[in-house]
């Protein structure tokens, strides 16, 4: 049976990423260009532009009345285990899993403004809009975008 590292209290030797002040981890000055494993970025695409509500079938809610709920985001970079995802795949995911970030910047693809690091494992599925049916996801999944695969 594996270890499941959410269970284990932070020590000095395991950093608490899930409380970082900014979100930020201090990469303003470097662009991410490879993760590895499991690992994905993605950018919340279900998100009001300031961040602070997410819309659902055209329904504003806040952010703080849906932490155990569902959040959709699209792939902006994955690692070289992950098998099911690929990059600009719109995927679903509980809101309380992985580590969010902001104005963190990608190579190849640009800042990435709200957006979560997240284990390939965490995912609930992929998923696609249904045409004419929500138009705030669709216009941001279908946003242009040099993103580049990670390296198999």
């Amino acid at each position: 049976m594996s270890a499941n590292i959410d269970q284990l209290a932070p020590t000095k030797s395991l950093i608490d990423l899930s409380t970082h002040s900014d979100n930020d981890f201090g990469l303003q000055d470097f662009d991410i260009c490879t993760l590895f494993d499991d690992l994905l970025l993605a950018e919340y695409v279900d998100e009001t532009g300031d961040g602070n509500c997410i819309t659902r079938g055209g329904i504003v809610v806040p952010k703080n009345s849906v932490y155990k709920a569902w959040r959709l985001a699209k792939v902006i970079l994955t690692g070289t285990n992950c098998t099911n995802v690929k990059v600009d795949d719109i995927i679903i995911f509980p809101h309380d899993k992985g580590i969010p970030v902001k104005n963190i910047t990608v190579d190849g693809h640009g800042k990435i403004n709200q957006g979560i690091f997240l284990n390939e494992e965490r995912l609930f599925g992929i998923v696609k809009p249904k045409k004419d049916t929500d138009e705030t996801i669709s216009s941001k999944s279908n946003k242009t975008s040099s993103g580049k695969r990670s390296r198999a």
